[in-house]
């Protein structure tokens, strides 16, 4: 066990049945027998920090250390800090492991790293974690199983003077570069438009992909992921533009 890691909290966006939950629980028991289980009923993908204001938010518990809540991955972690765990404070929030990657521009849409955000935002160390190619079949996540314990053992390891808020992406397998196989990268942006799909009687419509291009910048998590390494990237809580915040207020 390290840095203390004495109780440990996962959820997700892809729902409490799916199979990258299952690969993550696997992974929190390697670091503290502590591991509480707060995950929405249903799919959440791309519900980005969205909460349920003044609705009835049902949940159901399945023993000690499990609960299912019909809401989005931010209810989760507010329900879970704010009542289940109020009294003992998770020393560590891991959130996924996500059926696909969440990279660049979408991680401003992303279920899952808004539930570490909310975690960070409460002064809570917190990582979000994503597997390319994953999807319902626990197998497609073995690459995030064998690796995932020793980057979190990496990070934990490290001297923050502020909660961590980490995005790991794992590839769908590790290049045989000589080189460490992961690399501390900046968000990606990618993003060129999406994919708007009109109903017949054009009256509805379905967002489909994002469509994106390659802007060519380095140490990106999306050149990362491409080069089959595992991508870090540090995320901030603050999002202010410092640079033009200063500009405006020396004018």
């Amino acid at each position: 066990m390290k840095k203390n890691i004495k109780t440990i909290l996962i959820t997700n966006d892809d729902g409490f049945n799916a199979a990258g939950l299952k690969v993550l629980k696997e992974i929190a028991k390697l670091f503290t027998y502590d591991v509480y289980v707060i995950a929405p009923k249903f799919n959440q993908s791309a519900k980005s920090r969205s909460i349920t204001l003044n609705n009835e938010i049902n949940f159901k518990k399945k023993s000690n250390y499990e609960w299912i809540v019909d809401g989005t991955p931010t209810d989760c972690v507010i329900f879970a800090i704010n009542y289940l765990m109020k009294d003992f404070k998770p020393d560590l929030i891991l959130s996924g492991i996500n059926a696909g990657c969440n990279i660049g521009d979408e991680v401003s849409y992303s279920g899952t790293v808004a539930a570490a955000w909310e975690g960070a935002l409460r002064g809570i160390n917190s990582i979000a974690l994503s597997q390319f190619g994953g999807n319902e079949n626990l197998y497609t996540y073995d690459f995030a199983k064998n690796s995932a314990y020793r980057i979190i053992d990496t990070l934990l390891n490290q001297n923050f003077d502020i909660p961590m808020f980490f995005n790991v992406n794992f590839p769908s397998s590790l290049s045989k570069a000589v080189d460490k196989n992961f690399l501390y990268t900046k968000l990606a942006n990618q993003k060129k438009s999406d994919e708007i799909i009109l109903n017949q009687n054009n009256k509805s419509f379905k967002i489909g992909q994002m469509l994106t291009e390659n802007n060519n910048i380095s140490n990106t998590d999306l050149e990362t992921i491409k080069n089959n390494k595992i991508s870090i990237t540090p995320l901030s809580l603050d999002i202010t533009d410092i640079d033009r915040f200063n500009y405006l207020t020396n004018l």
